[in-house]
């Protein structure tokens, strides 16, 4: 979907990034990741959410779907909730698509944690989604209704090669490319079944040709969806 800055990231998207968060500060983070040989393991944070319970997956995707909606119809940045449950308490990368009978409305999120919290991190990736994907128009107030909303919990997992890139299975993991101009591409799991069509989407994503020097990093990814994790459907 679209190129990305180091901070704040669509899923095939370009994201504005946040403005607490220097830009420089965040590539470095990123090319720390991609440059270390085994990489931070995010196993535990998004294996939290494999294992967490419909009741707590049902309010993050409640949670998005409120931020999106309320963002896409006034303009209005939803308040983080007093009450939240222990998972949303800690921080990590997030995403939040939408998506129209099967293809890409928008999608806005984070590699890295930019926000004190992960309840903060939806809201703030549901209201970059909405209104602030630049490769599509902001979301109408009349589209709502059509729209599933995706939430994606992700965490680099360690740097690649090629080869290894090519049999990670794309149904279960995501990849990232960071290409020579810094700019890092993001292909999230399941928006293809096929391993190299995964790494073409994340390469051209990061504006990066065919012939340039690349870095890979896996992801891990957890994926919630409107209609199979929540409880009002």
């Amino acid at each position: 979907m679209g190129e990305w800055s180091p901070i704040l990231v669509p899923a095939s998207c370009h994201t504005p990034g946040m403005l607490r968060t220097s830009r420089m500060a965040m590539g470095l983070m990123l090319a720390g990741v991609l440059s270390s040989a085994g990489g931070a393991r995010g196993d535990a944070y998004t294996d939290a959410w494999h294992t967490a319970s419909r009741a707590d997956r049902a309010f993050a995707l409640r949670l998005a779907r409120r931020a999106f909606d309320a963002y896409a119809r006034d303009r209005r940045v939803l308040p983080v909730p007093a009450q939240l449950p222990e998972l949303l308490r800690g921080r990590g990368g997030v995403f939040v698509s939408a998506m129209r009978h099967g293809a890409p409305r928008c999608c806005m999120g984070s590699l890295l944690p930019t926000e004190g919290n992960l309840a903060s991190e939806v809201i703030a990736a549901a209201v970059s989604a909405a209104g602030r994907d630049l490769r599509f128009r902001p979301v109408a107030p009349g589209e709502l209704r059509g729209l599933t909303l995706i939430v994606s919990f992700v965490a680099p997992s360690g740097s690649v090669t090629r080869p290894e890139a090519l049999r990670l299975d794309p149904t279960r993991r995501g990849l990232a490319v960071r290409g020579p101009g810094g700019k890092v591409g993001v292909t999230l799991s399941g928006e293809t079944d096929n391993a190299l069509t995964m790494l073409e989407w994340a390469r051209i994503r990061a504006g990066a040709d065919a012939s340039d020097p690349l870095g890979y990093i896996c992801l891990d990814v957890e994926r919630l969806v409107e209609g199979r994790d929540d409880l009002s459907r």
